[in-house]
């Protein structure tokens, strides 16, 4: 089992389990995604659920994208190894 942890602007993160028989976020019992203020949080509870392998994934946004190629292309999901070892 992994999870991509999933930043998509500065507020929050919401995390996505993917394992062999599917994918899907993280929710309350009342189906609301769960959302984490902070990665060490995020962290405590990907490692009580016995997940492995962490992702975070972030997008960047246009505005921060300033080189040419980069703005064109759109804002885009980029991918970065996250630690679940203390």
């Amino acid at each position: 089992m992994r999870a991509h942890i999933v930043s998509d602007g500065c507020r929050d993160y919401v995390v996505e389990v993917v394992s062999s028989i599917g994918a899907g976020l993280l929710r309350h019992r009342g189906g609301n995604p769960l959302r984490f203020r902070c990665l060490e949080e995020a962290r405590r509870v990907l490692s009580r659920c016995g997940v492995g392998h962490a992702v975070l994934r972030q997008r960047l946004a246009h505005d921060e994208a300033c080189t040419a190629t980069n703005a064109a292309s759109g804002a885009r999901f980029h991918d970065h190894p996250f630690p679940m070892g203390r």
